[in-house]
């Protein structure tokens, strides 16, 4: 009996404190909009938004592929992550929204000196036949196989730029201020050897696992905080704080927004 009203001592304490729900969520490492340390731009909107909510967030990086196992299975409540992962025989397995929370604008990082004139992107379907960079596990995968690439894929963003680098091939396929702040960051003196076309845009959003324990709940959570932020104004907030001068790239807004 004791233990019982202990219980509820501790229960009421909690709600009239205001003590938040916790929850671990996944993600890939992708700075600087994702990784474990939540101090990122799509991290930062989720976390604020969930917070909204009354829920504490901790985020735990991991591969894609692993994300996606573990949401998949009902082992973890969620992933952020690129939602073109998901294919559509995979899809009963989550729980999805139609408005995204926001687009990645994905661009092919080329040598100055390879193609002088650019590469002329139009769709990803130019560059069939041209051996192609991307880091495994992300959306850019489907893409650039159903375009007829050649993929010469790597684990991690630095490994991918290491190889564009050294030469391994001549076209890296990634997120625009990943793969700019990559090759900033471990070749600075090579930067204005290269430039970059945007390749197409991706949908990235928090995915759900349907099987996972009270999943519509906290999607349910998730999408009224968002809700919240985006009409206090706090949405655009965070994303001004990564983009130079505080001018963000409207094309990356989600439907609502644009």
């Amino acid at each position: 009996m004791k233990r019982i009203v202990i219980l509820l001592i501790v229960t009421c304490l909690t709600v009239s404190l205001g003590i938040a729900e916790s929850l671990e969520l996944l993600t890939m490492e992708y700075e600087p909009f994702a990784g474990g340390k939540g101090n990122n731009m799509w991290c930062e909107i989720i976390s604020t938004a969930l917070a909204r909510e009354g829920v504490d967030v901790k985020w735990t990086s991991l591969p894609n592929d692993r994300c996606k196992l573990l949401v998949s299975g009902g082992t973890n409540a969620a992933f952020l992550t690129g939602t073109l992962v998901v294919s559509q025989a995979e899809k009963p397995s989550f729980l999805m929204n139609d408005n995204p929370l926001i687009y990645l604008p994905v661009v092919a990082i080329y040598p100055k000196d390879k193609y002088a004139t650019g590469l002329g992107i139009k769709s990803a379907d130019d560059l069939k036949g041209k051996t192609v960079g991307a880091i495994l596990g992300t959306g850019s995968i489907a893409v650039l196989q159903k375009a007829g690439a050649v993929l010469d894929t790597a684990t991690d963003k630095d490994l991918m730029i290491k190889k564009l680098v050294g030469g391994r091939y001549d076209i890296a396929v990634v997120g625009d201020l990943v793969g700019l702040d990559t090759l900033q960051a471990l070749f600075p003196d090579k930067v204005d050897a290269y430039k970059y076309e945007q390749v197409y845009s991706s949908p990235i959003d928090l995915v759900f696992s349907a099987k996972y324990p009270g999943s519509a709940a906290l999607k349910g959570k998730y999408d009224s905080g968002i809700a919240k932020i985006k009409a206090d104004g706090m949405f655009m907030k965070i994303l001004a704080k990564y983009y130079p001068k505080g001018i963000v790239n409207k094309s990356i807004l989600p439907k609502d927004m644009q």
